[in-house]
């Protein structure tokens, strides 16, 4: 297994496309060639996060916060990042930062804060992107079809909500007479061939387009492949910012604060109180730092939102807005992330150990 293998797989769960324009997702350093065995997953690149993968080594560290999330204008290796970056760079240990993008996508990390407070009827709360569709359709002579077929399917194509691998195929008859400078994979030049194919039609997100039909070629057998590219109406997968959902019971303020700490696991949270005291059944969640638009709650009806590192004016909108808001920190909204991911590439890698490392919070209460 090498880096890239990983790489490819946390992208293909969690496109770069989807992370906010100021942020670093993706490789911080390292080389994605190198062999891996052990990954070390955690939320922040901290020296204390470096020794503990030289301890199990690990070849390759999992972060969720970017270390290099600003440009650096001069390395210093005595000292901070540049220590740290140095460190990696000797022990030859590959950095990559899985950031907004696992945020926002699917199954990601506002989907295991919404999770664990065993919200149901999950929702967006609003859309970030919202993704184009394409239809793809390829002549295939029957000998290559299950080649060609399975090789787009894993470049990313075939996928309509929660099921993989749809298709559709037709059988037919396909012609052509192959020209001077001509190496026809079936028949002879100047000849008319009439050759039993099969048409194959797909749908593939935009992002995964380009991957999707420069797989197809490499793999098909014919020198000239015939296929067509159609973008389609209907919309694509919304991906959103944060997400809403019902608790199983409602709960007065008081009970909801118990709640949420001992789901989180979190010894003080901050509180935004409102005027009114009705129950409290819709909750909203935003994993890390809320991007302040309440209006969005409002749209969905929230009667609570979950979050960390309020700003002072955020909060008092949200007050004026009569939203009750859980200020958990950003530490305790996305410490998530390491369990979240670790089991997903458990899953997928037999072959490599995920190690979870989980620091603490940089803040101490009193």
């Amino acid at each position: 297994m090498q880096c890239k293998d990983i790489i490819a797989f946390i992208e293909k769960k969690a496109p770069l496309f989807l992370q906010e324009d100021y942020d670093n997702s993706g490789l911080q350093w390292g080389n994605p060639d190198d062999e891996v065995q052990k990954v070390l997953v955690c939320l922040d690149l901290t020296q204390e996060a470096i020794d503990a993968a030289k301890k199990e080594g690990a070849q390759m560290i999992l972060t969720h916060h970017p270390i290099l999330f600003r440009p650096m204008k001069s390395i210093h290796t005595g000292f901070g990042k540049g220590a740290m970056l140095a460190d990696c760079i000797r022990e030859g240990i590959c950095v990559y930062a899985a950031h907004t993008n696992y945020d926002t996508a699917l199954n990601g990390l506002n989907d295991h804060l919404a999770a664990t407070l065993e919200l149901q009827d999950v929702e967006g709360l609003k859309e970030h992107y919202r993704e184009s569709l394409y239809k793809l359709v390829v002549f295939i002579p029957t000998d290559s079809l299950e080649k060609v077929r399975q090789a787009i399917y894993d470049a990313g194509a075939g996928w309509i909500g929660n099921y993989s691998d749809c298709g559709f195929t037709a059988e037919g008859i396909g012609t052509f007479r192959p020209g001077e400078g001509s190496n026809p994979y079936i028949g002879q030049r100047g000849d008319l061939e009439k050759v039993r194919e099969y048409r194959l039609e797909t749908v593939v997100p935009g992002d995964r387009l380009n991957r999707v039909v420069e797989t197809m070629l490499q793999v098909h057998p014919y020198e000239e492949v015939a296929y067509d590219v159609y973008r389609l109406d209907q919309p694509g997968h919304a991906y959103s910012l944060g997400r809403v959902g019902t608790l199983k019971n409602k709960l007065q303020e008081e009970e909801f604060i118990t709640y949420v700490k001992e789901k989180l696991r979190v010894p003080n949270v901050r509180i935004i109180r409102r005027t009114q005291s009705e129950p409290i059944s819709r909750v909203a969640v935003f994993c890390g730092s809320f991007d302040g638009d309440w209006k969005a709650l409002n749209a969905k009806k929230a009667d609570a939102l979950v979050t960390g590192d309020l700003k002072y004016h955020d909060a008092q909108d949200l007050q004026q807005a009569g939203i009750f808001t859980i200020d958990a920190g950003h530490y305790h909204t996305e410490k998530l992330f390491i369990k979240g991911i670790s089991d997903v590439l458990k899953k997928q890698f037999n072959d490599v150990i995920i190690v979870e490392h989980y620091g603490q919070d940089v803040f101490d209460y009193r």
